[in-house]
């Protein structure tokens, strides 16, 4: 089928910032995909993101990339410019992409804040502005992917979990503003998820990734088993279909049980 054809199916569009990272950009973009969706993904690493077109295009799904840093201020617009001409319209929106920072607050820079803001909030404020008409149009809806640090925090990461905290209470303010309009927003909050990037980063910190994995489950969470990549794309996927069309405003926390602990299993 072509473009063109294209823009005349009934074939929900949704926008993946991130959505060929290895961890949950990938599992929301996977997940989509099989669930009827068509696909732009936003990605800075040219290689990495045409690797996951391509896969996600051999197994027949329609799916487009955008080589975008996601905090340049144009970044939005071109994104949005390319799934309008791709597909025609647009339904849904998942604001995936964030870094972290683990750092004493007092020892935290202005200049490392404004990089962390710039990814963790601006980028999704920017992206959700911008795509606000396509939404409106189409009665969409916002996915924002946030993080157990906005509601429970650990050493270290305070200003991590500031932002993440400012992203569910702009999701809220969202919802309230444009409900009228037909729009949907919700933030999902994952716990520790189980992917190569977590493992690469534990690789780094202890000798035994997997065991301090498992020591993990078994003293943080309800569930004897990890949050996957795919389970938070389920998540996404069904907060952006017509199955959640009354749920809008709400924060979901995915994480095993690890915010319902007040003390560890131990």
């Amino acid at each position: 089928m072509d473009r063109n054809d294209m823009k005349h199916s009934d074939q929900p569009v949704a926008i993946v910032t991130g959505g060929a990272g290895e961890g949950i950009g990938h599992g929301i973009t996977e997940v989509l995909c099989e669930n009827g969706w068509a696909v732009v993904i936003t990605d800075r690493n040219k290689e990495r993101g045409e690797s996951m077109r391509e896969r996600m295009r051999a197994r027949g799904y329609r799916i487009e990339l955008v080589v975008v840093d996601v905090t340049a201020p144009e970044a939005p617009q071109v994104t949005i410019d390319a799934a309008l001409c791709a597909f025609g319209w647009i339904n849904g929106l998942v604001n995936n992409v964030g870094v972290g920072l683990a750092k004493p607050s007092g020892e935290v820079s202005d200049e490392e804040f404004w990089a962390l803001f710039n990814v963790d909030f601006m980028a999704s404020f920017r992206f959700t502005r911008a795509v606000l008409p396509a939404l409106c149009a189409a009665g969409g809806a916002i996915v924002n992917i946030g993080s157990v640090h906005a509601a429970l925090n650990m050493p270290k990461y305070a200003l991590y979990a500031a932002t993440k905290a400012a992203l569910e209470a702009f999701t809220r303010g969202v919802a309230v503003d444009y409900g009228k309009s037909g729009v949907r927003a919700n933030i999902i909050h994952p716990g520790l998820v189980e992917s190569p990037q977590n493992e690469t980063l534990l690789a780094k910190l202890y000798n035994d990734p997997r065991r301090w994995l498992d020591d993990y489950v078994r003293r943080y969470q309800c569930l004897g088993k990890l949050v996957s990549a795919r389970e938070v794309g389920e998540l996404a996927a069904f907060l952006l279909g017509p199955k959640a069309a009354t749920i809008t405003g709400q924060r979901i926390f995915v994480d095993g049980g690890t915010t319902t602990l007040l003390y560890s299993n131990d």
